[in-house]
């Protein structure tokens, strides 16, 4: 009888455990299919559109309140409705080569997820003419 109460408190502490580590989404969250988005090789003055999908994975609506750049050589479009559970969307941005050299610009992204800021990445190289 002694050993089938500990077995039982032995498993009811592990379930316990287990349970709290599991994380639980209780609101929107906002998942991207890559934090990246590489333009490749462009010449000055060539314009290049990229992309980045991302899903809702959370339970409730999904808002972006603002999308920014880090710099004016790049624009962004995204969803002003809100994007529901389990639903994606997509974040249109477009780059004008502007100056040759190596593409590190950063692109941030906020909203009511509980991870409500999201830093993504724009890489690329630009040659001279």
């Amino acid at each position: 009888m002694k050993r089938i109460v500990l077995i039982l408190i032995a498993v009811l502490t592990t379930s316990f455990a287990i349970g709290q580590t599991a994380t639980k989404v209780n609101g929107a969250e906002i998942k991207f299919e890559s934090m990246t988005c590489d333009f490749g090789t462009l010449k000055v003055g060539e314009v290049k559109v990229g992309y980045y999908t991302f899903t809702n994975i959370g339970n409730k609506p999904l808002i972006l309140d603002d999308v920014k750049t880090s710099c004016d050589c790049t624009t962004i479009e995204y969803p002003k409705a809100p994007v529901m559970p389990g639903k994606t969307g997509k974040i249109k941005v477009t780059y004008t080569a502007e100056d040759p050299g190596q593409i590190n610009k950063w692109i941030t992204v906020f909203s009511n997820a509980e991870s409500y800021r999201v830093v993504l990445k724009t890489k690329g190289k630009v040659l001279s003419n």
